[in-house]
């Protein structure tokens, strides 16, 4: 069992990362989000000639923003989540019920995985355009989403991996 404790080790290390690093720039982009805004509201209210593209820079970076920093969020436990089973019952149950729900979140993932690819194949093989003044392919904002996602997805995977190999070892000791 130590081989798989040594490849659980591998894999968490490089997720978490990767997972550190994407949250990086999701952070960098906040900023970038905060400068370019402020420059709307300037150039809005002070110059009196408000600009046609900030607004829309914004909400794409936003996108980034989200899909970047979910697997990050995961990992470190500060996303959303209800911990009631947790509080109904006691010892194994909820480490049965945990292992249950984490299933559950990576068969979720797996839709999810599925269905932003969708999106962003169909907007990549139409060669849609979004309906903005810049006329940007959407394709070029939306391939953060199944990104995102298939890292949330892996890092949800490691996760559940990682109660396993922490169970056996502690039955080993």
């Amino acid at each position: 069992m130590k081989g798989a404790a040594r490849l659980f080790v591998f894999a968490h290390t490089v997720a978490s990362r990767i997972n550190n690093f994407m949250a990086s720039i999701a952070g960098w982009l906040v900023l970038a989000i905060t400068v370019i805004s402020c420059y709307g509201v300037f150039t809005r209210y002070v110059l009196e000639d408000p600009d046609t593209w900030s607004f829309s820079v914004s909400a794409y970076l936003l996108c980034f923003v989200i899909f970047f920093a979910l697997s990050s969020a995961l990992q470190q436990g500060v996303h959303v989540r209800v911990d009631i089973l947790k509080e109904l019952f006691p010892g194994r149950i909820a480490r049965y019920a945990r292992i249950v729900s984490d299933l559950a979140c990576l068969v979720f993932l797996w839709v999810f995985f599925n269905q932003t690819w969708k999106v962003f194949y169909d907007s990549l093989s139409r060669g849609r355009i979004d309906e903005t003044t810049l006329a940007w392919p959407i394709a070029a904002i939306q391939w953060a989403m199944p990104l995102g996602v298939a890292l949330t997805l892996v890092t949800q995977a490691i996760m559940l991996l990682g109660r396993f190999v922490d169970s056996s070892e502690e039955a080993q000791a």
